[in-house]
């Protein structure tokens, strides 16, 4: 049994911005993102679940089984997560699979059940001396199945002992025995694919279909122990997560358009500059630039957004006061840290480090003035998609705590 807090890393400890869980040479990574805290031997579980649990819901935004690698090349990871944390769960909640459904079919032969003979099959009438009496020919046999289904629960606990072999760190520490598979291994994929053409409880289809994706895999990938699920650009999940917890879903209208006059051309291609999120909080407009930086972590200044972004900011607030006359308009900044353990001992879910502008403007306007938000990654992780009310109210504090 191996310290799973040992294998957890954050903070881009492996200096290579991955942020998932793999394994490499048998050796098993959970990286975090930057900020988080993780917890003690008796909770890290509940961590690994929710890294998990925020990458497949963002899987198609961040492409989480295509990554880089160290030569920038497109890899593709046949890491079947979904499969292995289905039938885990499964297994944790019912065992193998056995099948203890009986099949019945029409046969003259056989083990009878008379009831379901009665209800199914038409008898023929006979009639001797003025009685009627019902001859039935055939009748409802139990199907033999057993040798089917012996394969199935083989099937299973071959595949238990794969997934757990992968992900079950993730539920337990316990390690099933390992089982081969009980025959040709498309063949077992042949008597999968009849389970599903013939099942109709979606919990087991949804396991048939997990146990049939597991074996789809490469055989040279089903033998080693390297694996891979995660994303490179987990800045894209913190810009999502930040637009779910504070964001608004219209928010195109706040979105500065450019365009090309071409003298020679009749085409004006145009463009839009795009903020991260539009918060709407009282009559006041937040524009939100979610920023996958490390100040938080390293208290160094130049790890805070450069000149470019700040500038964009600026033209945010510029477009949107002219949209809005009668509504103050406010910028900022929003970056992780984690609130238990930094360089610049600051301890609330939210803290404003300060604020950036522009030398060349007077700055007499809110929106001039980029406010420098921390925010708890944890905690964010832990709310992102619970919209609270009050959440904003303390992000609106925090960003007007700064006075021109």
């Amino acid at each position: 049994m191996f310290n799973l807090k040992e294998r957890c890393f954050t903070d881009n400890e492996l200096n290579d911005n991955f942020v998932g869980i793999r394994s490499i040479n048998n050796d098993l990574q959970i990286c975090f993102p930057l900020g988080f805290d993780i917890s003690d031997d008796k909770n890290i579980r509940v961590d690994v679940k929710k890294l998990v649990s925020i990458l497949l819901e963002y899987n198609k935004t961040i492409v989480c089984e295509n990554l880089l690698n160290n030569k920038n090349e497109i890899i593709r990871s046949n890491f079947p997560l979904i499969a292995y944390k289905n039938v885990i769960e499964y297994f944790l909640s019912h065992g193998y699979y056995i099948e203890n459904k009986s099949y019945y079919e029409n046969n003259a032969k056989g083990r009878i059940n008379f009831s379901k003979t009665m209800k199914k099959n038409r008898p023929i009438i006979q009639t001797f001396n003025n009685k009627n009496s019902f001859v039935y020919t055939r009748f409802q046999v139990k199907k033999e199945m057993i040798n089917e289904n012996e394969l199935i629960t083989a099937i299973n606990k071959y595949c238990v002992h794969e997934a757990f072999s992968k992900f079950g760190f993730v539920f337990s520490s316990f390690m099933p025995s390992k089982f081969n598979l009980p025959t040709d291994k498309n063949y077992c994929i042949y008597l999968l694919e009849n389970k599903l053409n013939n099942t109709f409880n979606d919990d087991k289809k949804i396991l048939f279909q997990s146990m049939k994706n597991i074996l789809l895999q490469d055989d040279n990938i089903l033998d080693k122990t390297d694996f891979k699920f995660g994303t490179y650009h987990f800045y894209v999940v913190w810009e999502r997560m930040i637009d779910k917890a504070f964001g608004i879903k219209n928010k195109e209208v706040y979105f500065p358009k450019t365009k090309w006059n071409l003298r020679r051309s009749n085409q004006n291609p145009d463009y839009s500059l795009q903020p991260d999120s539009i918060m709407l909080f009282g009559d006041k407009i937040y524009i939100l630039d979610a920023k996958y930086y490390k100040y938080g972590i390293s208290g160094v200044a130049s790890d805070l957004p450069s000149s470019t972004s700040i500038i964009k900011q600026i033209v945010y607030g510029e477009y949107a006061a002219k949209r809005e006359t009668k509504k103050e308009i406010y910028n900022v900044f929003l970056m992780p840290f984690n609130r238990f353990n930094n360089p610049l001992k600051l301890g609330n879910i939210l803290e404003n480090i300060g604020f950036a502008n522009g030398e060349w403007r007077d700055n007499l306007k809110q929106y001039e003035n980029i406010q420098g938000i921390l925010m708890d990654t944890k905690f964010l992780m832990q709310n992102y998609n619970k919209k609270s009310n009050d959440l904003l109210k303390l992000l609106a504090k925090n960003v007007e705590e700064t006075k021109i």
